[in-house]
Formats: structure tokens, C-alpha cells, sequence
């Protein structure tokens, strides 16, 4: 899934750039997050998402 979908999924009523940095920043306040954050990908593995699930709660 793209991060940029993730991000929307998450806030669904902001531009996707927005949406993007507002994920990210929830993300890097996470330490067992922060790593995903970092990544050069624009996309998360499963696993990744799952993790982001359990942490964040579902969108």
C-alpha cells in the first residue's frame, strides 16, 4: 500500500501531502515506528502495515 493511501485512510478530509506529514510525524513519535518514517519506499510491506495497525489503531 502507498503511504500516501495510508495517510488518507488515516485523514481523509486533508490534501494527501498534508495527510503524508501528519502520518509521519505519528509515526516518528513511536519509537518502534520511527524506523518507517526513514524509509526511501513509497510504499509499506504488509508486515508493515500490520504493525502500523496495531500501534496506531485502525483508520
Amino acid at each position: 500500500m502507498g503511504r500516501t493511501q495510508l495517510a488518507q485512510m488515516y485523514f481523509p478530509y486533508i490534501q494527501p501531502q498534508s495527510a503524508w506529514q501528519k502520518l509521519r510525524s505519528l509515526l516518528t513519535d513511536d519509537p518502534d515506528l520511527a524506523h518507517l518514517a526513514q524509509l526511501r519506499r513509497r510504499t509499506f510491506l504488509p508486515a508493515e502495515i500490520h504493525l502500523i495497525f496495531q500501534r496506531l489503531g485502525q483508520p
